[in-house]
């Protein structure tokens, strides 16, 4: 695609092995290009720029002096992404940001980067993450409709990492995106640690402001997904497959609590990256959830609408998860949110904090950056 022919002009501030991926989900969507990538590493940007014959720069500031963008995606060891977030809302003139998860260790950092978003009107996807697939909205949509009555609980079968940017997105997606009232927190490791290879999960209770209870498992087990369970039935999904079961008076002792499966209500079959493989250009398809969180920012500044995975979403997220932490330091009690204290800080895993490059070495990084392409 020409670059005067795309809607919406793309500046990558990071194009390692991430951001590669990012960036070639905005090449395969129709209203977006990526025009200047940002990166100080210079055999990174000297690949990226190649891949995607876009102009190169040492640094963001260089980046948001030379250009005009409408995009701006931040992919980044999370030790960058607040001080980098903010940059793109006070100096790029983007109509909107993208970030990668966790958006930060702590949650003051993250206030400030939702507040420079928010008090500008921009709208921030915060990560390729699972409650971006379009598969999600449409479950929650039918549950919005009535299909399984009234929301009553949500129970998740896989404890709490990556500072809750996961698991904890979908779970407050199918509580109606509630404010979260009140939380009560256990750990599987030492709740006294710094993050989440101290803590080996986190786990427990969940109070939304609209009723919603929400019960996050100890541990992995057969089952991985969540069910979601109302008034007249249920929601099954390991989020990339789900079904809708509804309550049927005479079902008949052979049917499980009268529920039965309902074969009208399919999705479509979810596709990541190694099932989609090469396509005859050579790039390695970038999957599924990852097309749909880029496309989530279009859809936002085309609509005027929040995010599938907003900024505000990822910062709940986070203060929820540092919630449960902080309810398991003083023996599990109920711990109610906002939180007080906002210089609490929750580390990721050092391979999500720190430079993959620097952990793993170069002969690693180059074979990884390297898959995205056959050439």
């Amino acid at each position: 695609m020409a670059e005067e022919a795309a809607k919406y002009r793309v500046g990558m501030v990071g194009c390692g092995r991430q951001g590669t991926q990012h960036a070639r989900g905005f090449t395969l969507l129709d209203e977006t290009r990526v025009v200047a990538i940002a990166d100080p590493d210079p055999d990174n940007l000297a690949l990226a720029c190649r891949r995607f014959d876009a102009r190169g720069y040492s640094s963001a500031e260089e980046m948001y002096a030379n250009e005009e963008l409408d995009i701006v995606d931040c992919v980044l060891p999370v030790r960058y992404n607040p001080d980098m977030v903010v940059l793109a809302a006070e100096r790029s003139g983007a109509k909107g940001i993208v970030s990668e998860k966790p958006i930060a260790a702590k949650l003051s950092d993250a206030d400030r980067m939702l507040e420079a978003c928010r008090s500008r009107g921009i709208p921030w996807q915060g990560g390729n993450v699972d409650r971006s697939l379009s598969q999600m909205w449409e479950a929650r949509s039918i549950i919005e409709a009535g299909e399984i009555g009234e929301v009553v609980s949500i129970s998740m079968f896989h404890p709490i990492t990556q500072c809750g940017a996961q698991t904890l997105g979908v779970g407050h997606m199918f509580a109606g995106d509630s404010e979260v009232e009140e939380v009560v927190g256990r750990t599987n490791g030492d709740p006294f640690g710094a993050g989440d290879e101290d803590y080996k999960g986190i786990w427990g209770h969940i109070r939304y402001a609209n009723g919603v209870e929400c019960f996050v498992h100890p541990r992995e087990n057969a089952f991985k997904g969540l069910i979601v369970t109302g008034s007249k039935g249920v929601f099954v999904t390991d989020k990339r497959n789900g079904r809708f079961y509804k309550r049927i008076e005479d079902a008949g002792r052979d049917v499980l609590s009268g529920l039965q499966y309902d074969e009208s209500k399919t999705f479509k079959r979810f596709r990541g990256s190694a099932e989609g493989g090469y396509d005859d250009e050579g790039w390695l398809y970038p999957g599924d959830r990852l097309m749909d969180s880029m496309r989530s920012i279009v859809e936002a500044i085309e609509q005027g609408i929040d995010p599938r995975a907003s900024g505000t979403i990822q910062h709940r997220s986070l203060e929820v998860a540092m919630a449960m932490r902080e309810s398991a330091r003083r023996g599990s009690v109920p711990v109610r949110l906002p939180l007080e204290d906002r210089s609490l800080t929750l580390m990721p895993q050092r391979y999500r904090w720190d430079n993959k490059k620097l952990l793993h070495g170069e002969e690693w990084y180059a074979e990884q950056i390297g898959n995205a392409t056959r050439w």
